[in-house]
């Protein structure tokens, strides 16, 4: 059941009919867009690296289990589904982990102080521009895709496990061989 990726431009994605309900993860990204330049704004004001930590920690866990959706389901059964390749995306999301050791660090050396420091400020922007790049070509990769299945094809994948999906997708296939 493998096909030609689809191609939708950015600019029609909201007039097509399975726009919103397929693309949910929209939603997602743009929070994670607007915490991580809210934390950036927090630590070039100089605000306590204390909070700033917390909204951190909180917010890269979402992100985290986010990645593992990505990762784990949504990428391979699209990879199968639409012959794509997510090595970018993935890539993406490895830079993002390299990047959160340095805001750790950066956290860490900022310790008990009163106000964020230089260093995590500039780390804090660092991860946000590489989140940002890295969700718009995600966004460009998975979000034709996801606005191509046609609405019983969408909500067979948001039912199934990852297994049963391929097994599906491989049983079309057969189908279609003989």
């Amino acid at each position: 059941m493998s096909a030609p990726s689809p191609s939708i431009p950015r600019e029609h994605w909201t007039t097509h009919p399975h726009f919103p309900d397929q693309v949910l993860l929209l939603g997602s990204h743009a929070n994670f867009r607007r915490i991580s330049s809210y934390l950036v704004r927090a630590a070039e004001a100089s605000e306590g690296p204390a909070g700033i930590a917390s909204l951190y920690m909180g917010w890269i866990a979402a992100m985290r289990s986010h990645e593992a959706y990505e990762e784990r389901k949504l990428y391979p059964y699209l990879a199968r589904r639409w012959a794509m390749n997510f090595d970018a995306a993935c890539a993406g999301h490895e830079l993002l982990h390299r990047l959160h050791v340095d805001v750790v660090t950066a956290l860490s050396q900022a310790g008990d102080s009163q106000a964020a420091t230089p260093m995590l400020a500039a780390a804090l922007r660092r991860h946000d521009t590489a989140l940002v790049e890295h969700l718009e070509l995600e966004e460009d990769l998975v979000i034709p895709c996801l606005l191509a299945l046609e609405p019983e094809e969408f909500h067979t994948y948001t039912m199934l496990s990852l297994p049963a999906l391929l097994a599906r997708l491989d049983n079309d296939a057969d189908r279609a061989v003989q």
